[in-house]
């Protein structure tokens, strides 16, 4: 069954699940989900020259990205540095993105994939669709200092973990499970993106009209009209909104971390549990060394969060580097992958309201940008990223698009397409 927008917001299924919030115990005041609210850094101005030693991520947990630190100051290895903080997200289980809690597959199957790059000894590996294996991004450096293979999946994958003395376990938590269970309650409502928003022969009045809302209040709304569903689903006060977002709009998160030390070695390493409620053995792009995660020991790092499809298009993070290694800042190279993303769509917003890419860069020498496709998240939040070179701190990434994906821009679809077009043809040039 197929909804349009409007319909989508007052189907029946709406006055089914009409009960009060105060009744089921979610306050008035709830307020829409903030992935960082648990991570609140500091926010003091970037510095004017580059530091090392640094370590650049995703914003995540304080410990980890002072444990990360504190090794570098401390002269040990750069990639056993960026695994303090990916072994401590994969360990969290309130961390739907990654490790023990991440979100599932459509089989309810949680499905990890990770990925390492090690620059003084110029080594990488990863693993894809690893199951009942917490910490992928440390089985990921086992596979590169055990064996010559660069990639290891599935089975195989967890049968090489096993015999190296990784313990095996169950992935899904009481509260993940809630979430894919509300996620199948909410299919017969749910029209199926498929391949259909990137097909020209689309008709146009679907692409506007698909069951994305309009504004942020109106997506505010139709999370919070679903709410009680998540609350017969068995899932707390304090998790329903973030549950009923993640069921109505899934996307992959993966964490990122390059580090840097003071002789400018650099490492990179990423994890993932991928984009929920995916096709069963369908990896991504961090799976895929030198599209979510790579490193030029000579020139710098970069990686990628986000839609992962998207991103394998244009092997954004081996361009990153090469563009860099061309004389690009950062900025400027992540810049022009974002670009060249938005070419490859053909400058279709439409389109674009589906992709939500961040890329994080760092040169060996320090310097950082962290960008992305659009200024907001897809809760509304401006994009932010988190750096630690002796100040741990947030920052705002730099953006193509004003806007948010699920939004759009705030402005006509046609304006919308002429942005985007000439920011493009203003890169190219």
């Amino acid at each position: 069954m197929s909804f349009s927008r409007r319909e989508f917001l007052t189907s029946a299924v709406l006055s089914s699940a009409a009960l009060s919030l105060e009744a089921q115990g979610i306050p008035e005041t709830a307020t829409p989900m903030q992935d960082h609210a648990g991570h609140a850094h500091p926010k003091p101005e970037r510095p004017k020259v580059a530091r090392v030693p640094a370590v650049l991520s995703r914003i995540t947990g304080t410990a980890g990205l002072d444990a990360a630190y504190s090794c570098l100051k401390a002269g040990r290895d750069t990639l056993q540095a960026a695994l303090q903080i990916t072994q401590a997200q994969e360990d969290y289980q309130d961390d739907a993105t990654a490790g023990l809690g991440g979100l599932p597959n459509a089989s309810g199957e949680v499905q990890l994939d990770a990925c390492c790059f090690h620059g003084p000894t110029r080594r990488t590996a990863a693993v894809g669709a690893v199951q009942g294996i917490k910490n992928a991004s440390l089985l990921a450096h086992t596979l590169m200092e055990r064996t010559a293979y660069p990639m290891l999946v599935g089975e195989d994958a967890q049968r090489f973990a096993l015999t190296r003395s990784f313990v095996q376990q169950e992935l899904l938590t009481r509260r993940t499970r809630a979430v894919w269970e509300l996620w199948k309650q909410l299919q017969f409502v749910l029209r199926p993106l498929g391949a259909g928003i990137y097909d020209p022969a689309w008709p146009e009045p679907d692409r506007e009209t698909h069951f994305l809302p309009a504004s942020q209040d109106e997506l505010n709304l139709l999370v919070r009209k679903f709410e009680p569903l998540a609350v017969k689903a068995g899932i707390g006060p304090q998790w329903t909104w973030r549950a009923v977002y993640d069921a109505l709009f899934p996307a992959a998160n993966p964490l990122y971390v390059s580090t840097v030390n003071e002789k400018q070695e650099i490492s990179c390493a990423a994890t993932t549990s991928g984009l929920p409620w995916r096709m069963p053995g369908a990896t991504s792009d961090i799976a895929n060394p030198g599209t979510g995660c790579y490193l030029d020991p000579e020139v710098g790092s970069a990686g990628a969060s986000g839609n992962a499809a998207a991103n394998i298009k244009i092997g954004g993070a081996r361009l990153i580097v090469e563009n860099m290694r061309q004389g690009m800042t950062p900025e400027e190279a992540g810049m022009d992958a974002l670009r060249k993303l938005v070419q490859w769509y053909r400058n279709d917003i439409a389109a674009l309201r589906f992709v939500e890419v961040l890329y994080y860069v760092q040169r060996k020498d320090g310097a950082y940008s962290c960008v992305s496709l659009w200024h907001g998240d897809r809760t509304g939040h401006a994009q932010q990223f988190a750096i630690h070179d002796g100040v741990r701190r947030t920052e705002e990434c730099l953006f193509l698009l004003e806007g948010n994906p699920p939004n759009g821009l705030s402005t006509s679809l046609h304006t919308s397409i002429r942005f985007a077009r000439a920011a493009f043809e203003s890169g190219a040039a």
